[in-house]
């Protein structure tokens, strides 16, 4: 039977040395032994909030990549491994993608993140978007769901499949707060690559900006921020 330990130590292996995986394993108490399938959402949460910190600190080259592959590993129904073939390779067609249930997250905590990026992960890789892109959809949802705990204190996520005139599914990404909100003079530091914050409110920004194929920025001071974005499936 699949464990946390023997899939996620699978993945780190040669990334991250022995002993920081036994540190981590030992972190994580009884989960780290408890087989995939019987996780909970509680869980899953709790395993990648340790593994993202981890893995952002022992393994910064290609941290986010590991974090998804990560992510995708304790996914429930991830059935076939992290190393296995996706649906469909080697013969035989995968079924046709479906278009999602919308949902919905609060974002009140550092927990709720790893809840968010893990999600946001499965339902990319589900409606048949590509690895590259499912990565993409993780850290930008990470990002997103960082800069409302630190500035908002609290607000959602929510994921939606879009369909474009091809009628090719892609994932939306609305990220929602009633916070202070962005000054313009504050935003157009962010744009322009000049402004700094202690936390890197405007490097998030800038970096989901890059990652996704639509982007649409709502904020008012005193009112709060939405960022609206778009991963288009493949064409």
């Amino acid at each position: 039977m699949k464990t946390v330990e023997k899939e996620i130590g699978s993945i780190l292996s040669g990334t991250i040395s022995s002993i920081t995986q036994r540190s981590i394993f030992n972190r994580l108490g009884g989960l780290a032994t408890t087989p995939i399938q019987q996780l909970t959402a509680s869980d899953r949460a709790t395993i990648m909030q340790e593994l993202e910190n981890s893995v952002r600190l022992f393994a910064r080259s290609n941290s986010s990549q590991l974090i998804a592959s990560c992510a995708k590993a304790l996914s429930p129904g991830s059935g076939n491994g992290p190393g296995s073939a996706t649906a469909g390779a080697g013969g035989g067609s995968a079924a046709a993608p479906v278009p999602m249930t919308p949902k919905k997250f609060s974002i009140e905590q550092e927990k709720d993140i790893a809840t968010a990026r893990l999600e946001a992960w499965s339902e990319a890789v589900r409606i048949g978007l590509s690895k590259f892109a499912s990565v993409k959809v993780a850290t930008a949802v990470s990002e997103l769901a960082r800069n409302i705990v630190f500035y908002a204190g609290k607000g959602t996520v929510e994921l939606r499949s879009v369909k474009d005139d091809r009628g090719v599914l892609g994932l939306q990404i609305i990220a929602s707060d009633q916070g202070p909100g962005i000054p313009p003079a504050k935003l157009e530091e962010i744009w322009a690559g000049t402004y700094k914050s202690q936390r890197g409110m405007g490097k998030g920004l800038v970096a989901v900006k890059k990652l996704v194929d639509d982007f649409q920025l709502d904020t008012r001071p005193g009112v709060g921020t939405t960022v609206t974005c778009v991963f288009k499936g493949e064409r």
